[in-house]
């Protein structure tokens, strides 16, 4: 059930109304669960097995942990919920990529061995939820909240089905807390809730779904285009995903912000960061947030000697690469926006000792230039991502950066057009110049506005329900 489809359309609309319609907590929590695995056996009503396995692992290990009298224990128990939690999405996600791996390491050496490839189907949000349930033992562990004796809030905050499939990875410091009061009817939220909801629809519709195809084609065969259309190709794929993405996540923290639930933001206006490791924290921020503090901060993060702390940036963000997918291009990406981190920081103290190069850099040029830079990076990085292998990935860099005009060409207006918009969109929302606005527009125009923008999604909105980009990760 994807979220711009016609039955979420009319899925939402009864479970908003059966939900308000009876003020009782415990109503409340049974008919969101049931919903939400509604929601999720959509799909395929086998993968509520895994989801319930999960949910049932860490609500067990959560009561265990506060008792576990030695350290010992403690740690034991915490295992138990990461590795198989760690094990089930590995299993899922990655066995055919390793024994893939391993059998190509094999016949380096001169070892013929016959093709292996498990018949193993991807359940839709795994790695969404997976992170989300270990982070509930790990912060009962790390003695940042106490576990919850509720089997269904704690089903329920597993299950919850606006950001279930596709984030925001939400922890349950942030939503269990929400889940466990009654929420009373406000015109606020549903005025809130609808407004964002709209939004990530236009997105999703209006942008991602119509740039899909010539992003699709440009990658279908990268070695076919010269050098200009793998850069067009590519920021039409940035244009796509950020859409894509940043919609999913717009319409899940509307949806349930209709239900009176507050989810983190996934996405701050990343077009205008001014380095990299800015931009990450601008773009998925959910993601980007666990790594860091889950990870990074335990493998001693920035406190280290400066090589250790180059390896624990590198580990991460490569890790982040490998959370995307089960392909050596996801890695190659991972690894290289961790060099890009890395490279930041080493020229950081030079550049801070130099008064005049500090000032130029802080001038409104130098803005522009750092904002463009960090873009332009990201996208080289998007063409190693969206490439349907490595090889094609190196290949489609060193042609982007010679600027090799040898292939055919294919150019599209729409895909430049897009990415201005959303240039100045970020632009005008980092200076909150579109709340501004907003504020000073009589309340019929506002409506006006949606009305026209219905008619724009109408006539022109790529209505065939494609699915989010994210769900295969």
């Amino acid at each position: 059930m994807i979220f711009s489809s016609f039955r979420f359309l009319v899925f939402f609309p009864v479970v908003l109304l059966l939900y308000y319609a009876h003020g009782n907590l415990r109503y409340r929590q049974v008919l969101l669960l049931l919903a939400s695995y509604v929601f999720y056996g959509s799909w395929d009503p086998r993968f509520l097995s895994l989801l319930v396995i999960s949910t049932v692992l860490d609500y067990v290990v959560g009561l265990l942990l506060p008792g576990a009298r030695t350290l010992v224990r403690k740690r034991a128990w915490l295992a138990t919920s990461v590795v198989i939690n760690l094990a089930i999405l590995g299993f899922f996600k990655y066995a055919n990529f390793f024994i893939g791996s391993f059998q190509a390491l094999l016949r380096g050496a001169g070892v013929e061995t016959s093709p292996l490839v498990l018949s193993v189907i991807l359940p839709v949000g795994i790695s969404f939820y997976t992170f989300q349930t270990m982070s509930y033992s790990l912060d009962i562990y790390r003695g940042r909240m106490e576990p919850t004796r509720n089997l269904v809030e704690f089903a329920l905050f597993v299950a919850f089905f606006p950001q279930l499939v596709a984030g925001p990875i939400v922890r349950a410091v942030e939503l269990l807390p929400q889940l466990q009061r009654r929420i009373a009817l406000r015109w606020e939220d549903l005025a809130a809730g609808s407004n964002r909801f709209i939004q990530g629809f236009a997105k999703k519709v209006l942008v991602a779904d119509n740039v899909a195809p010539f992003v699709d084609r440009v990658f279908e065969s990268p070695g076919n285009w010269d050098g200009p259309t793998l850069w067009v190709g590519s920021i039409g794929f940035l244009v796509q995903v950020y859409c894509d993405f940043s919609g999913y996540s717009d319409m899940a923290i509307g949806s349930a912000r209709l239900l009176g639930f507050r989810l983190p933001e996934n996405f701050r206006f990343p077009f205008t960061a001014l380095n990299v490791p800015e931009f990450w924290r601008r773009w998925h921020i959910t993601l980007y947030s666990f790594m860091r503090d889950y990870l990074y901060i335990a493998l001693g993060g920035s406190r280290a000697a400066p090589g250790r702390v180059a390896c624990n940036v590198l580990l991460t963000m490569t890790l982040v690469g490998l959370w995307h997918g089960a392909n050596w291009q996801f890695v190659a990406w991972g690894f290289y926006n961790g060099c890009l981190i890395i490279l930041y920081r080493l020229l950081l103290g030079p550049i801070q000792a130099s008064t005049t190069l500090t000032r130029l850099l802080d001038s409104v040029p130098g803005l522009i230039f750092r904002a463009a830079l960090s873009n332009v990076l990201f996208i080289i990085g998007l063409a190693i991502f969206r490439c349907p292998n490595i090889g094609d990935s190196l290949a489609a860099v060193w042609r982007m950066l010679a600027f090799d005009g040898a292939g055919a060409s294919l150019i599209s207006g729409s895909v430049l057009f897009w990415y201005g918009v959303i240039l100045l969109g970020n632009v005008a929302c980092e200076f909150d110049l579109l709340r501004r606005i907003a504020a000073r527009t009589p309340l019929p125009l506002q409506w006006l506005a949606y009305a026209l923008l219905i008619v724009v999604l109408v006539l022109f909105g790529a209505h065939d329900t494609k699915a989010f980009v994210y769900f295969q990760f």
